[in-house]
């Protein structure tokens, strides 16, 4: 340790001698100048301090008296030189934290919200079915159309075999109505595009979403052959909360048999290849159970790394007819109490992901991502079903290309309180194209941030 001090005190001599060569002209035009990179957020720390970079999605700690400086240096609007025997310096530039003078952030950012694509991947959600055995009382969706047609279902193969030379791979996310009851459309599908990338060479990774009353260990199997490891199930708390929420069509209870499946598939499925989120879809009701409801989890599923959990409000997406349903729709007041007391519950690899650069960009406003409906419509949001803002042409027939250009249109103006937040690269101001304002994940993500700086497995020490 005590090679460190001359180190740091290498580190406030070579700032203050670039700074003086800058006042004065003197500057060797071989030496590489750098500065802090503007999405530096400073965590305050007890020990120390620790900062994260919302573009690179790294973090760093330092502690005690190294600390100081660390902050000098990416506090400071001054740049100074590189110094290659300051292994902290270069550690800072490695990872972002600092970058060379001359580079322009904020370009960068207008460049990649131009393009609207943040990687060269085809992305699917795919609705197998729009049929749904459940009838949640805050559902938003129609149930209008049933299962896809096998001649959809060749439109969409034949589209994929023209389109996946011009990706990287194929992503899909098998969505609903109730997937699952669709079964065999996703296995004809999925079989179609393991072939197809196997024969272009191409990556293939497939995930499903549903709400995990047919999700039983045969399922997860037969699913895991046709290489969907991803799930996300949706869990509303504890029986008496979610029973009230999460219904069959007959309004029965649904919570025992998902809890059951969930367990059954810990237990007797091993493989580490598959993942699975739990996600609560918060509620005033649930308010008041939180301590119940993290027992629960805490005694079931704490102990398997392969499950995660996520938090998401109940809200209106415009078709809510009921009062007494709106009446349960939780508010950011309650998320910043989730957050408060039971920011645990934030902290894992999927939360994580989310706080990640362009973790919190809709799949709708991605240039690369398409939703596929069970008649063949091709859309970008499903939240917004039945609106035809949301429609851009049909599977193998017509796709309209300006109006899915305007639908990308999200220009940060460089008066807009979005042009220089220290969180824009996490979302691009591409949250949700129904709204330009921050989201509750965003607007505490400080809290997240200062439970994952005490776990050594999220930073590196400077």
């Amino acid at each position: 340790m005590k090679c460190l001090i001359p180190i740091w005190k290498v580190t406030l001599i070579t700032v203050y001698k670039i700074k003086k060569g800058r006042d004065t002209g003197i500057m060797n035009d071989n030496c590489k100048m750098l500065k802090p990179s503007l999405y530096n957020m400073l965590i305050s720390k007890t020990d120390g301090m620790a900062v994260y970079n919302t573009k690179t999605g790294h973090m760093i700690r330092s502690f005690d008296e190294r600390s100081s400086v660390v902050e000098q240096l990416l506090s400071s609007n001054n740049c100074f030189l590189v110094d290659e025997s300051n292994d902290a310096i270069v550690k800072l530039h490695k990872l972002g934290f600092l970058i060379d003078n001359q580079y322009d952030e904020l370009a960068e950012m207008e460049s990649i919200e131009k393009s609207a694509t943040f990687d060269n991947y085809l992305k699917l959600i795919i609705l197998p079915t729009e049929y749904c055995n459940f009838r949640c009382v805050y559902c938003y969706e129609h149930f209008k159309r049933g299962k896809m047609s096998e001649e959809i279902q060749k439109a969409i193969i034949q589209s994929v075999e023209e389109q996946i030379e011009d990706y990287d791979g194929l992503v899909v996310n098998w969505f609903g109505g109730e997937p699952l009851e669709a079964l065999d459309v996703i296995e004809n599908l999925s079989l179609a595009f393991i072939r197809i990338c196997k024969n272009h060479k191409k990556a293939y990774n497939a995930g499903i979403s549903t709400n995990g009353y047919n999700l039983t260990v045969e399922s997860v199997r037969f699913l895991k052959k046709l290489h969907v490891t991803e799930y996300q199930v949706t869990l509303d708390g504890i029986p008496a909360i979610h029973d009230m929420q999460r219904v069959l069509k007959d309004g029965s209870g649904t919570s025992e048999r998902i809890i059951e499946n969930l367990l059954n598939i810990k237990t007797k499925i091993k493989s580490s290849a598959i993942t699975i989120v739990l996600r609560t879809n918060f509620s005033k009701n649930l308010m008041i159970h939180l301590d119940e409801f993290e027992e629960l989890i805490d005694a079931n599923f704490s102990d398997d790394k392969r499950f995660n959990f996520f938090w998401q409000m109940v809200g209106d997406y415009g078709y809510v007819q009921d009062d007494t349903v709106r009446n349960i729709f939780g508010t950011k007041y309650d998320y910043f109490y989730l957050v408060q007391h039971f920011t645990k519950r934030f902290e894992n690899k999927y939360m994580s992901q989310l706080y990640g650069p362009v973790g919190s960009v809709c799949y709708a406003l991605k240039r690369n991502a398409f939703v596929i409906s069970s008649d063949g419509i091709i859309k970008k949001c499903t939240c917004d079903m039945e609106s035809q803002e949301n429609c851009f042409g049909e599977v193998g027939k017509y796709f309209d290309h300006d109006k899915h250009e305007i639908w990308l249109q999200r220009d940060i103006s460089t008066n807009s309180k979005c042009y220089s937040c220290i969180k824009r690269p996490i979302c691009h101001n591409k949250a949700c194209y129904r709204t330009k304002d921050c989201l509750p994940n965003l607007t505490y993500i400080q809290n997240v941030l200062n439970l994952m700086s005490e776990k050594e497995k999220y930073y590196t020490v400077i």
